[in-house]
């Protein structure tokens, strides 16, 4: 293999029926910023089998890493439910540090420090004393009302500013919210950003393109069925791990960007405004607008939610995903490219299941070249394939497998920020080790690979 990681062990992956470390829809479990990286999980309480909060963080760069981590002890969960992981994001422009956590179809919780926290190396600082209560309404709200009905948040910064993203409403039947967080230390509502009506939209994540002060989102729509209790306000069936509206029910990939902080939504064929979202009813995007339809892909297809995208330094979008139109399940590449449009690719290697864990698409830093972070799906195998231009040097249609290892059992999450500062691809996720599971980081100097 041409790679070999540096392997940091950040604690026992507490131990559940249903995984809560490691899940690709927590986007933003492990980033960087100022010199430091964090990542957030759940550390296991000795004395129970609560599972409680936890905020890592080293100096990016450091050897050997040393982890510093700050545990939160007044909260205890106890859902086992693999929905209720941990988010965690930085606003560039104050130096705060913002969790949310726990939630499928819940009231929120949520806790921010102090401002300069992210910017701020006295080791005394690193505390649980530097962060607020937690909160069940984000601050700048213009109700006292608590946020409820909350899954899978999701941070994502910018320039100075930060987003906060999350489902309000059930599998299903769900819209997406969008804030938008400054350094006034106050969050904006910008709207119900992405409307699924007897749908419910599952962006494969937002992604914010620095070059030209743009939003993306891509995503699938899994469509509602009726089931018994569904009209009903005190049932609890669609909170369960696997629901009773499932993964054959999502169709299609659909694609939208904005240049305004989220404000106007434009489709990428026509570059037509599609919505101005605003804080009044049915103003966002309507999930199944054909103008916003990337690829044609029915129901009953094999395609996964929340799987991985990205913007790489061109501005092109990639995606990866899942199908199963050719009569075998296998992993896609649909990358978009502003003069050619849409093209298609099946990675080689790897046929994955139409439910097992999720992977990553990333850009290599120093190349032109695309890494893709697949968990095998059918064993305990983690591989990084590296995909490169071919001849024709506008698709990439070049294969190799740069790393593979046994013994992952998460799905991985990559810190872009430090793929694409420092050229360290960094990927949090668990594995099995010694009869227990381990939450770990995975370090990876690409330069290694500049040369290859």
């Amino acid at each position: 293999m041409l790679l070999a990681p540096e392997i940091s062990v950040l604690g026992e992956d507490p131990p559940s029926v249903h995984r809560l470390n490691a899940y690709a829809y927590q986007q933003s479990a492990i980033t960087s910023f100022g010199g430091f990286q964090y990542v957030a999980f759940y550390s296991r309480d000795g004395s129970s089998d609560a599972r409680l909060v936890t905020i890592a963080r080293r100096k990016l760069q450091e050897e050997p890493a040393n982890w510093r981590p700050v545990t939160f002890t007044d909260y205890e969960q106890t859902t086992d439910d693999g929905h209720n992981t941990i988010s965690i994001g930085i606003c560039r422009g104050d130096g705060t540090i913002h969790i949310a956590f726990d939630h499928h179809c819940d009231v929120l919780k949520y806790r921010v420090s102090r401002p300069g926290l992210a910017t701020d190396p006295d080791e005394e600082a690193w505390s649980t004393e530097s962060f607020g209560p937690i909160r069940d309404t984000l601050p700048g709200s213009s109700t006292n009302e608590p946020l409820v009905d909350v899954t899978y948040p999701r941070f994502l910064s910018t320039d100075d500013k930060m987003f906060f993203e999350c489902r309000i409403g059930k599998a299903g039947a769900g819209s997406d919210v969008l804030y938008l967080y400054d350094t006034t230390g106050q969050f904006k509502l910008i709207g119900t950003y992405l409307i699924g009506r007897k749908c419910n939209p599952y962006p494969n994540g937002i992604s914010w393109y620095r070059p030209t002060h743009t939003l993306h989102v891509t995503w699938t729509n899994r469509h509602f069925i009726e089931y018994e209790g569904a009209t009903n306000p005190e049932s609890v069936a669609h909170k369960a791990q696997a629901g009773p509206n499932g993964p054959e029910n999502n169709e299609g990939l659909y694609y939208a960007y904005s240049s305004d902080y989220g404000r106007t939504w434009n489709s990428p064929s026509t570059k037509e405004e599609v919505a101005t979202v605003s804080s009044k009813p049915d103003t966002g995007l309507d999930s199944r607008d054909r103008r916003l339809l990337g690829q044609e892909i029915p129901k009953n297809s094999g395609i996964m939610n929340q799987e991985g995208q990205m913007v790489c330094r061109e501005g092109d979008i990639h995606v990866l995903n899942r199908e199963n139109t050719s009569g075998e399940e296998r992993w896609i590449h649909y990358h978009l490219d502003p003069t050619y449009g849409w093209n298609i690719s099946t990675l080689p290697f790897l046929k994955p299941t139409e439910t097992g864990p999720r992977g990553k698409v990333v850009q290599h830093a120093q190349s032109d070249s695309i890494l893709f972070v697949l968990p095998s799906n059918t064993d305990s195998n983690l591989v990084i394939v590296r995909a490169a231009r071919g001849n024709t040097q506008k698709w990439y249609d070049e294969y190799d497998v740069v790393w593979k290892e046994e013994g992952y059992n998460g799905e991985p999450l990559v810190d872009e920020e430090a793929v694409s500062e420092h050229g360290i691809l960094t990927i949090f996720t668990t594995r099995a080790q010694g009869g227990k599971n381990e939450v770990v980081v995975l370090d990876f100097d690409l330069s290694k690979l500049q040369h290859d």
